[in-house]
């Protein structure tokens, strides 16, 4: 049978067709239906890269507390795979016709969540090439940002159904890491009592890598918010 038969097939099966219900446009709908493909789920999608990056964000909290190589690794393999969730983030939003958030916002959340990761993946080679372990500060601070995070791809996920309480949300990830740089500070006054130049010059370039990481999450919330206001 073609293709053509089919979907004739299709249509003609219609219970309402059969009693003699169906109008033009309701048989016209019907076989645009037939003929295009299931739109993908594109806040899903978007969803399924945050939880990868969530998953990247507490295996470095896991890092910024032990120093653990596994935990490093864990880090860099959230980033790669959470790299190819967002291609086929950016497939499904060329494919789509219509999507339920535009496909901008949708592209620009993506982008800046991958930064994440991004920020901390750099934290874990500045430790790395300049021998500087993890410390209570650190540890202070990394449990903020996965908490951030956390609370960001859980307002990705209610972009549908409640987008007021993402953009909750999204202020209760900018309110976690805004201390980030208030920890700075205090790991910094304390760093800089130390006699050595190398022990304080790695020290400040690990910790501001974590303000980098803050940074990132709070660009994700802006836009976040940025998303809610448009759809009021």
């Amino acid at each position: 049978m073609s293709s053509a038969g089919s979907l004739e097939s299709r249509v003609s099966d219609d219970p309402s067709e059969s009693h003699g219900a169906s109008t033009p446009g309701a048989a016209a709908r019907r076989w645009w239906r037939a003929l295009m493909p299931a739109a993908p789920d594109v806040i899903a999608l978007l969803v399924a890269q945050g939880k990868l990056t969530v998953a990247g964000m507490d295996a470095f909290n896991d890092w910024s507390h032990t120093g653990s190589k596994d935990m490093a690794l864990a880090v860099r393999s959230a980033q790669h795979n959470a790299y190819h969730a967002r291609r086929e983030l950016l497939e499904a939003l060329q494919a789509a016709l219509s999507t339920p958030v535009d496909q901008e916002d949708l592209y620009a959340l993506s982008e800046r969540i991958d930064r994440i990761l991004a920020k901390a993946r750099d934290a874990l080679r500045e430790a790395e090439v300049l021998g500087c372990a993890p410390d209570a500060h650190t540890a202070k601070m990394a449990e903020r940002l996965a908490n951030g995070t956390r609370e960001l791809v859980t307002g990705f996920g209610l972009l549908r159904k409640a987008p007021e309480e993402a953009g909750r949300l999204a202020d209760a990830a900018s309110d976690a890491v805004h201390h980030v740089e208030r920890d700075y500070r205090e790991a910094m006054a304390e760093l800089l009592q130390a006699d050595d130049l190398r022990t304080v010059v790695a020290g400040q370039v690990l910790y501001r890598r974590y303000l980098d990481v803050a940074d990132a999450i709070i660009a994700v919330a802006d836009r976040l918010w940025f998303v809610v206001l448009r759809g009021a």
